[in-house]
């Protein structure tokens, strides 16, 4: 048993509770603990880096007498490469990365310079490099981002037209304005290294606080237990996500495998919590479990905020009523005054006040390792090859041309992507060019004057994802309004320029910042930054303000009707996505059969290649488990067969973990590894069946080789839980290829949420 004491301290909130109320009740607004944890991450490190970066040349530019405009086109330069300098991101990629936007940015305004003098040309070039520069998006997030910037240029060369010693003028700039924030970035995230690790290391950490919180709501029987475990399984890729993006040859070592072995520890399926939900019906003891992990998260998160600000947490015990009241329960079941049908669901409390009390040391020890600051233990080494989460488990995108031209088909996503954004940037232009012409008089030629904001929202909005465009679209219509409205505000409070330079920076890292937290709240401070630099340039300019509301409005609609055009649904992926998932653990399963037979002398191999598959499973499950969220954010008619991919996504998720805690369980138990060994072989068995017939009118399954693995008597419920699972997904599986499985007996159907 466990020595719990009690202890009070701050609590801390989960992102999921950042746009909680300051009010005692939780209604009103941000509570400081949220603006706090926000101040000390690192993607407010970025903002303040990528902002003064951009900001810098324009400004000592200005203030050496040369003109407003050759300063901006530098800042422009600098932004460019400022969008894909990410937070977090490895040095020799995220080098890579800025050199190619800089290139990509100076050849795309060079071209577009070039025709902007001449109308027919521009529309016949604009088209064409929007669908060249939309196409990058097949080579993954970065290739996305590349292809973004490349487009932003183009679109803010395409403003005015140039003569030839104007385009090269234009181009020197950013090219100057893009070195300068390269060399600038290096330097500063050199000077800044150790900060920026600390930071990213503590969003791992607050990372593991949410999964922990949302854990604990599967002990709450007042939610649906198939949305809170989807919840879970969102926490986790998020967790395993902030983990795989650590600079691992930097982070202390020490932290970073206790996260992982924090993490493994909870291994509780769905089955359990159904055992406890049904069988229990104790909700005394059920909301002691909510209490424990609520707890642990609120010690979790003060941990990450520490590792922050560098600062000492010492260790303190917690929960101690919660965990005494578990203790009791656990004394009465073996004093037999459980009845005998709530046997299982006594053996899944057992386990889980196990689970609690070895969470609750690993976390005395994070605190005591980050209280000993001189401690050997704590020092920046390579986290050990073998670890699961040691590198990312998708590879960097590689900048193969087959890959590009590969996608040039009518069935690539890519493709139609590329396709839907060229439609949508000659609307946008026929618009703005149609604005240009009507809106003659002086004071409607604001509107006329701006119409290539048209184009840009255009550009900023749309994604290769049907639901992301349309999500992103109602982000940016919002926070663009609420900033008009903020900028209308300060246009008739402020009439300092010096303070017009510090709004300028304050949004600029506010919107750097917020970019991968809360895009709306971007929107609004880019739309502020916008506004407030075109007032510097052109004071009294509520025309402006009303001009890009307007441009806004009708870039968003362009966007939406253009959504579309041979729209990718996520329907169409899932399938496979499905597949890969499967694959995935059922070479997790072969994994963990070679660990467990492995010799002395093939030890080191055979964890190794378990790890990989460890890796691939979290991978798969995180490209499947996003697909499917999005798909439950496009139209009703599209979201087919949502309760078998929802099951899908659970069973799956279940029996990767079973299988990792009884491999863990083998290591342990020597004793048990003949009976783990049979199940982990029928399991892949099971998975391996290819020739699956569905039987749509009576709902029943047949196999050509049938294992029934779920009748046999096993040695514990993880084994009965990873044998139920790996036949579920069999079957699963053999509806997910039937066109006539529109619904799957015994699962409870996804919500729209």
């Amino acid at each position: 048993m466990c020595d719990i004491k009690h202890i009070e301290y701050d609590q801390l909130s989960s992102p999921s509770e950042q746009h909680r109320a300051l009010t005692k009740d939780g209604a009103g607004l941000i509570h400081w603990r949220d603006i706090q944890r926000f101040l000390y991450s690192h993607y407010l490190l970025t903002g303040v880096r990528q902002a003064v970066g951009a900001l810098t040349p324009a400004v000592v530019i200005v203030a050496s007498g040369h003109s407003y405009s050759a300063g901006l086109t530098m800042s422009i330069g600098a932004l460019c490469v400022a969008i894909v300098d990410q937070a977090a991101g490895g040095q020799p990629q995220t080098r890579n990365a800025m050199l190619l936007a800089m290139s990509f940015s100076v050849v795309s305004a060079f071209i577009t310079g070039l025709v902007s003098a001449h109308s027919l040309l521009m529309w016949m070039v604009v088209p064409v490099l929007t669908f060249l520069f939309s196409m990058l998006a097949v080579y993954g997030v970065r290739g996305g981002l590349l292809g973004f910037v490349s487009l932003l240029i183009m679109t803010l060369t395409m403003r005015a037209p140039m003569t030839l010693s104007e385009v090269f003028a234009y181009s020197g700039y950013l090219l100057g304005g893009g070195g300068f924030y390269f060399f600038y970035s290096l330097v500063v995230r050199r000077f800044f290294r150790a900060r920026e690790v600390r930071e990213t290391l503590a969003a791992a950490f607050f990372s593991m606080a949410d999964y922990l919180r949302s854990r604990a709501a599967l002990y709450d029987n007042r939610q649906d237990l198939d949305v809170a475990y989807r919840g879970l399984i969102r926490a986790q890729s998020a967790v395993v996500d902030a983990v795989q993006t650590l600079d691992h040859d930097r982070c202390p070592a020490i932290l970073v495998n206790t996260l992982q072995r924090l993490l493994t520890n909870f291994v509780d399926t769905r089955t359990d919590f159904s055992s406890i939900r049904n069988d229990l019906h104790e909700p005394v003891v059920l909301n002691a479990m909510h209490d424990t992990l609520m707890k642990m998260a609120d010690r979790m998160a003060r941990l990450a905020l520490n590792i922050a600000r560098n600062r000492a947490t010492y260790a303190e015990p917690l929960a101690p009523a919660s965990m005494e009241m578990i203790r009791r329960a656990l004394k009465e079941s073996s004093n037999e005054q459980y009845s005998p049908e709530k046997s299982n669901a006594s053996v899944v409390l057992q386990q889980v006040y196990e689970r609690f009390c070895r969470a609750q040391v690993m976390l005395n020890e994070l605190a005591q390792h980050t209280a000993n600051r001189d401690s050997s233990s704590n020092t920046v080494v390579p986290v050990s090859p073998t670890s699961a989460y040691s590198r990312p488990p998708i590879a960097q995108e590689r900048w193969r041309l087959g890959l590009y031209l590969g996608s040039l088909r009518l069935s690539a996503p890519s493709f139609r992507h590329a396709l839907r954004v060229t439609v949508a940037v000659l609307l946008a232009m026929s618009v703005s060019y149609a604005m240009a012409q009507t809106f003659q008089d002086d004071a409607l030629k604001a509107i006329g004057t701006h119409g290539y904001w048209v184009v840009l929202t255009v550009i900023v909005v749309m994604k290769p994802g049907f639901a992301l465009t349309h999500q992103r679209n109602g982000w940016r219509l919002a926070g663009t309004l609420i900033g008009c409205g903020v900028a209308l505000v300060l246009f008739h409070l402020i009439q300092d320029t010096a303070l017009y330079l510090a709004v300028l920076f304050l949004f600029g890292v506010l919107g750097y910042a917020f970019i991968q937290v809360n895009y709306l709240v971007s929107a609004l401070c880019n739309t502020v930054l916008v506004l407030a630099a075109f007032h510097l340039l052109s004071p009294g300019g509520d025309v402006v303000v009303g001009a890009r509301f307007v441009d806004t409005v009708l870039g968003c609609a362009v966007a939406l009707l253009c959504s579309y055009i041979l729209p990718t649904w996520e329907v169409r992926f899932l399938p496979g996505l499905a597949n890969e998932l499967t694959a995935a653990n059922i070479r997790l399963l072969k994994a963990a059969i070679v660990v467990i037979e492995a010799q002395h002398d093939t030890a080191d191999q055979a964890r190794k290649s378990w790890s990989m598959a460890e890796r691939a499973v979290y991978a798969a499950l995180s490209r499947f488990s996003a697909s499917f969220y999005r798909m439950m954010n496009e139209p009703m008619r599209h979201q087919q067969q949502a309760v078998i991919f929802n099951h899908v996504m659970i069973q799956n998720h279940v029996l990767a973990m079973q299988v990792m805690h009884v491999v863990a369980t083998a290591e342990s138990k020597p004793t048990a590894t003949k009976e783990i060994k049979r199940a982990l072989l029928d399991a892949k068995k099971l998975l391996e069946v290819q020739d699956v017939v569905v039987d749509t009118n009576n709902e029943r399954y047949s196999m050509n080789e049938p294992h029934s693995v779920s009748g046999r008597v096993v040695p514990s419920m993880a084994l009965q839980q990873l044998a139920d699972a790996a036949e579920a997904i069999s079957q699963d599986m053999a509806r997910v290829q039937s066109p006539q499985a529109n619904a799957l007996p015994g699962v409870v159907k996804a919500t729209q949420q």
